[in-house]
């Protein structure tokens, strides 16, 4: 009973407060009753304007929102409200967080750092707090080599850092806006970085590349991909051939300039890794010996062709990127004269003693034994303390097959000497062609499979030249092969070889001798 009454007291007194005007819930809209209440906004913004994306706050105000948009929170009572903003990256950094409350005695604030805005709200305000985020960008470096798809890798260092393959590229995305320094390692000798090009469009703060130093400065603004094309360019190769007519006849021939060195008739002078422009290389005059009767070069079908003057005894190497120019020396024999007609020896083998045309090719006449007076020099020879019955008086070997034993020889490059170890016997077949004025001989180890050629000397008894044209590791070599038959089964010879590498010149000397295997 007592708690009816006072439900129905309570009621009344509230039935006398609305007919006063008044209310415990609240005074009616419009009367400012509520003016303490305000409200609060995110405004969120990118930079460059209009990025895509969508950015999320925890705290008051709460929530996500995409690009350039506003998060409003209104209806809030006075006091302090803390929005923090989840870290965008890796596509984006706050970079500012400002607010804006009039000339409210208690100012709202924010910080970038933590990403955080602080409200303070007072009774009826409007406080504004804006995000500002900032896109990152990328960086690209792309490799460019000349000749175009020339194979090859490079590196850099610094920002971007790596390696890529010719005509690669190298890309680091979501970096902050600012200043970035990448530095491809010296290409050489194979490649020189020609130019280094930078695009990044119009903007105020271009980016730039210097080829001397090899670096680009990447000047990156927010939302930007800057790219800087690194062109490498290949380094030549200038070649000289000696010729000799008669084909092998023995001799050196000097030259000065570039390329420079000395080569044995029939032999080559390559330097290697050259950087694209003119160079010039003239021969030494050859005299008395030879005559330099020709001077042919050859680069394809390059729009600046290598040319040779054998007036001057020069050529004049135009090496283009990535490109082998060879420049070949015709230098003529002044001291010999082709093969005389084959007659008789009067040496061993038959019943006059002479050979018999059933059992070898014959002589070629007229030659001086070797192994008498002076006929030849025999120094470079492995020459046996004793000599066999009738050495020098052959003038061909045996057809048929041989033995090969390759003694220990030398490899000289300036100061620096090699030792070449001695072989095993190793297997081969001569066949003798033209009554014994040419020999071909396969099967032998230094030639690679590949037949030699040997050419009689008709000054010298027995004594032939050849030739065989290879590569070792790459360059361009020509072995030079003396052979000097003591009898129709035995030959005693040495191999020549010169070749210039990077400006080194290296000469190869190694004694061997041959004996017949047949029956």
């Amino acid at each position: 009973m007592r708690i009816k009454l006072l439900f129905a007291t309570i009621f009344s007194l509230v039935a006398i407060l609305i007919a006063a005007g008044c209310s415990i819930l609240g005074s009616p809209p419009g009367d400012g009753g509520d003016s303490g209440n305000g409200t609060i906004i995110i405004d969120q913004q990118t930079v460059p304007p209009g990025q895509p994306g969508t950015i999320q706050f925890t705290g008051v105000p709460t929530g996500t929102i995409s690009g350039d948009a506003t998060l409003v929170v209104s209806d809030l009572e006075p006091g302090t409200y803390t929005s923090t903003e989840i870290d965008p990256a890796p596509d984006f950094d706050v970079t500012a967080v400002e607010c804006d409350d009039g000339d409210s005695a208690s100012p709202s604030s924010g910080d970038p750092q933590t990403r955080t805005a602080i409200f303070n709200l007072d009774p009826g305000e409007t406080v504004t707090c804006t995000f500002t985020n900032t896109r990152r960008g990328s960086l690209v470096i792309a490799g460019q080599t000349v000749p175009d798809g020339t194979g090859g890798t490079f590196q850099f260092t610094g920002v971007p850092t790596g390696t890529i393959t010719s005509n690669g590229t190298l890309v680091v995305a979501n970096l902050e806006p600012g200043t970035y320094t990448s530095t491809e390692v010296d290409p050489a000798p194979d490649f020189d970085v020609t130019a280094v090009e930078c695009d990044d469009g119009d903007s105020a703060s271009p980016s730039n590349g210097d080829p001397q130093t090899r670096t680009a400065v990447f000047n990156l603004d927010p939302g930007e991909q800057a790219r800087c094309a690194f062109t490498n360019t290949r380094r030549g190769t200038a070649v000289i051939a000696g010729q000799t007519i008669p084909d092998g006849s023995d001799g050196t021939l000097q030259f000065t300039g570039v390329p420079t060195g000395t080569i044995s008739s029939n032999g080559t002078l390559v330097v290697a890794n050259l950087k694209p422009g003119t160079y010039t290389s003239t021969e030494v005059d050859p005299a008395p010996d030879f005559d330099l009767t020709a001077v042919e070069c050859d680069d394809g079908a390059s729009a600046s062709p290598s040319s040779g003057d054998p007036a001057t005894r020069s050529a004049i190497f135009n090496i283009d990127p990535g490109e082998t120019v060879t420049c070949t020396f015709t230098n003529e024999n002044k001291l010999e004269s082709t093969p005389v007609a084959a007659g008789s020896s009067g040496g061993p083998g038959d019943q006059d003693g002479g050979q018999s045309s059933s059992e070898s090719p014959g002589d070629l006449g007229g030659g001086l034994n070797p192994f008498e007076g002076s006929g030849g020099d025999l120094e470079d020879f492995p020459v046996p303390d004793e000599l066999p019955p009738g050495a020098g008086t052959f003038d061909a070997p045996r057809p048929g097959p041989w033995s090969v034993t390759h003694f220990e020889g030398a490899m000289n490059c300036g100061t620096f000497s090699l030792a070449i170890p001695a072989s095993p016997p190793d297997n081969g077949v001569l066949d003798v062609q033209d009554g014994g004025r040419t020999v071909i001989g396969t099967g032998l180890e230094s030639a690679q499979g590949v037949s030699i050629t040997m050419t009689a000397n008709p000054d010298i008894r027995g004594r032939y030249t050849g030739s065989f044209q290879g590569q070792e590791q790459g360059v361009p070599v020509t072995i030079n092969y003396f052979w000097q038959v003591v009898t129709d089964e035995y030959i005693v010879g040495y191999l020549t070889a010169s070749l210039t590498y990077q400006g080194v010149t290296c000469t190869v000397h190694r004694p061997y001798e041959m004996r017949y295997a047949g029956d």
